[in-house]
């Protein structure tokens, strides 16, 4: 049995109150790291995190030579420790560091990848996870150790190293698996890009499952959302298919271009009524907006009363980079500037547009 993100977080609420150690067990990106942080933040906890993965023996307490006096720090109840700034050692004393100058804050620390670090680390690690001791340091009370491991079956095809049966037998191993009504409350929470949370909501079988040698994963489709948050006119669309591609496979990738289009599509028409359309850009997230936008001004043959003062509106319901990509558009590429211009001695809403246009492109040379 596995459970979801909401329903792992719950267990591993529990298993730390109770003193034990929880041991994490998912697929790459299924969001372990994720749910920690969430966690920490909800029980109000210090955070710390180790990538056992990427550390090697000797990082957790043996100094690296030579010391010199500001590496020796003074503590209350430990002595004289040396802070070495090289893997587990300094996070050692920072977790002491901080424990002292917060006696009442609950600590959490977070050993991800504990099966992916080789043998020889592993056993560093035992007298950690066993028994709460690095040599002759003892970790404060308040630190609550949490590992995360990835699955060790075949089929999984992760370069991992068989767990000691001792920390096997002295954790309480959670298997954990991706739900995408999960994924899509956290989404909504740490505000992923609407366009993505749209499309997962209409395809959860996507959140974690392709039929390409990428597979998409939940932190994949985090990336894709910072991505496309990030995405304006100054790169092609082909750069946008080849990134997407590149976190969640090809196939998706086109379904997905395929999706946010028809919904800019089918979203709002910025020729109806004014008020209804700024309320339902307000609304929207900033690709959209912006594509919306500057659809509109390239369907623009000739220019109004209204059609300034709407132009004018948008733009000011859009990001700075939005608005300076929605402006050099205006400027350089539709060549409607002139009339823009021309229009000004007659029209209040050209003259606004006009001055609103050059004041975004000085802001923007500044």
């Amino acid at each position: 049995m596995a459970l979801g993100f909401t329903k792992t977080m719950q267990a591993v609420d529990l298993i730390e109150k109770s003193g034990v150690v929880a041991n994490i067990v998912g697929l790459a990106g299924v969001g372990k790291s994720a749910l920690v942080n969430q966690l920490a933040e909800q029980n109000h906890a210090k955070l710390f995190t180790t990538v056992v993965s990427l550390s090697e023996k000797g990082d957790l307490a043996i100094p690296v030579p030579p010391l010199t006096d500001k590496s020796f720090i003074e503590t209350d109840k430990y002595g004289t420790l040396a802070d070495v700034k090289f893997g587990y050692s300094h996070t050692i004393i920072e977790i002491i560091k901080y424990a002292e100058a917060n006696p009442d804050t609950p600590i959490y620390w977070f050993l991800d990848e504990f099966n992916r670090g080789t043998s020889d680390v592993q056993s560093e690690l035992m007298n950690l996870v066993l028994q709460r001791r690095i040599n002759s340091v003892v970790l404060p009370k308040q630190v609550h150790i949490i590992i995360a491991e990835n699955p060790d079956d075949m089929n999984a095809n992760y370069d991992v190293y068989a767990s000691d049966d001792a920390i096997t037998d002295r954790t309480v191993r959670v298997n954990m698996q991706t739900d995408a009504n999960d994924w899509l409350k956290w989404a909504k929470d740490n505000q992923v890009n609407q366009q993505v949370i749209n499309f997962i909501s209409d395809n959860p079988e996507f959140l974690d499952h392709g039929n390409d040698e990428i597979k998409p994963t939940p932190r994949s489709w985090h990336r894709v959302s910072n991505i496309i948050n990030q995405y304006n006119d100054d790169y092609d669309e082909d750069i946008l298919s080849e990134v997407i591609s590149g976190n969640v496979g090809p196939s998706i990738a086109e379904a997905f271009i395929k999706f946010m289009h028809q919904s800019i599509n089918d979203k709002i028409n910025l020729n109806g009524d004014l008020q209804d359309v700024i309320d339902k850009l307000s609304s929207s997230d900033e690709v959209t907006k912006q594509s919306l936008v500057s659809e509109y001004v390239k369907l623009l043959s000739t220019l109004s009363d209204d059609t300034c003062h709407r132009l004018a509106t948008f733009i000011d319901l859009l990001s700075s980079d939005g608005q300076y990509a929605i402006a050099r558009t205006l400027i350089n590429d539709s060549g409607l500037i002139d009339d823009i211009y021309n229009m000004t001695e007659k029209s209040l809403a050209a003259k606004q547009l006009y001055d609103k246009l050059t004041e975004i492109s000085f802001n923007a040379y500044r």
